[in-house]
């Protein structure tokens, strides 16, 4: 999950900054010193580039030396030194560093993904509307789920598609980022994804016209409109695709008409939600608990942060099933851990994906771009690992993709009529 809090990236950004700007060499210029017609010398005879040559590594941390050594060697020896860029040289040794910590969701986001991340969480953006991540083996991008009624859930895109290619070209090794900033796009042009399906053999082109995404992020459907027979208790089905800016907003209106229609159980259906801004879901998670703890989080020095929950939420004792899948990730897992550890619910599909990761997205003052950073890991509220581990269900039910009778709904009902039949005989 993201926070959206700019910072001075002081390590990473200052670092860049100080191996491309430093001078050295003729200290009037900055570049090279060649002595006209001196026996035994060099003669500049081509336009030096403006990259300075520099003689010292400074203050660098120890170990970083090496980074100061190899932009040295480029400056002084590079044959075609008048086409060095010094910003793609940053950005080139940005990726490195980030790359060799081997985390699938830390990398580089370029000055135009930094915009379009922001976008994300904050309004309407333009692209396909499918939520991605990477594969387990962190080798492909996987699509999450299409967000309903965009562009990608029209083009027939499912949960489970592996994307090989965008417009021919392969995904091996992306990042999440590396692929948004691919795949979105101005509304009306067209992306080519080459997909692999599950069950599936044979792998398929989807050609795909961006549009305008909504940023709707929460759906209401009552089980006694036409859903169900009309004596049973009526039941309200939440769905929430994403955690946005917007979703406690949201999910307080659908509350309320919940209540309206007088409904007498709640099922939070969170499959395929891969996630999003942590204030968002641990305002979502405040409205079913009476404060007390939602998640926990230990940065990289060893730090921990609790997360509690705000006191006074609108949905506290009505009965609650939450559904998930191998698609919940993230947001939607923390939501579902704290929701289990504290008795609120009980939790109905399959093991989630296990994405229990604290990302921050950080600008880079001197670049315009940021990075995407594993700061942290999430713990449940009883101290579980999400990363990894992700959240197993109380009753697990597989739901093949070519299921036509949502087996996992059918439980969630059940379990509510369960839950109804003891607070009437009690």
């Amino acid at each position: 999950m993201n926070s959206l809090k700019r910072w001075h990236p002081v390590i990473v950004g200052a670092f860049i900054v100080l191996v491309v700007a430093c001078g050295g060499g003729d200290e009037e210029s900055g570049t090279p010193f060649f002595e006209e017609d001196a026996p035994g010398r060099d003669r500049l005879i081509a336009t030096a580039s403006p990259l300075p040559v520099i003689d010292s590594p400074g203050d660098l941390p120890d170990g970083l030396e090496p980074i100061w050594e190899t932009f040295a060697i480029i400056a002084r020896e590079y044959v075609e030194r008048e086409d060095i860029d010094p910003e793609e040289l940053a950005r080139g040794a940005i990726r490195g560093m980030l790359e060799a910590l081997d985390d699938p969701y830390t990398s580089y986001v370029t000055p135009q993904g930094f915009e379009r991340q922001l976008e994300s969480f904050q309004g309407d953006f333009e692209g396909i509307g499918a939520q991605i991540d990477n594969t387990p083996d962190g080798q492909r991008i996987i699509v999450v789920a299409p967000i309903p009624d965009t562009p990608a859930e029209r083009a027939g895109i499912k949960s489970g598609d592996i994307i090989l290619a965008v417009d021919g070209d392969d995904t091996s090794g992306w990042s999440v980022i590396d692929a948004v900033n691919r795949i979105r796009g101005e509304g009306g042009t067209p992306v080519d994804l080459t997909i692999q399906r599950l069950g599936e053999s044979d792998t398929i082109i989807v050609t795909i016209i961006r549009g305008t995404i909504p940023t709707a992020s929460v759906f209401r459907r009552d089980l006694h409109d036409g859903d169900g027979n009309p004596e049973d208790p009526p039941y309200t089905i939440i769905r929430i695709t994403q955690f946005t800016e917007r979703t406690p907003e949201e999910l307080r209106a659908v509350i309320e008409d919940a209540k309206e229609v007088k409904s007498e159980g709640i099922i939070l259906d969170v499959r395929s939600n891969p996630g999003g801004l942590l204030e968002s879901t641990v305002d979502v998670a405040a409205e079913f608990l009476d404060d007390g703890l939602v998640t926990y989080e230990i940065n990289g020095r060893g730090v921990r942060r609790d997360w509690p929950a705000d006191p006074g939420g609108s949905a506290l004792d009505i009965p609650l099933v939450v559904l998930v899948d191998g698609f919940s990730a993230s947001g939607s897992e923390v939501l579902a851990a704290a929701l289990q550890d504290r008795d609120r619910a009980a939790i109905i599909g399959t093991q989630t994906f296990g994405k229990g990761s604290v990302n921050i997205l950080r600008d880079l003052k001197e670049d315009d771009g940021g990075i995407y950073l594993t700061i942290g890991r999430w713990y449940t509220p009883n101290g579980g690992l999400i990363e990894g581990d992700g959240v197993v269900p109380d009753v697990t039910i597989e739901l093949p993709f070519d299921a036509e009778v949502d087996l996992q709904l059918e439980a969630a009902i059940e379990q509510l009529n369960f839950q109804l039949s003891i607070v009437q005989v009690g």
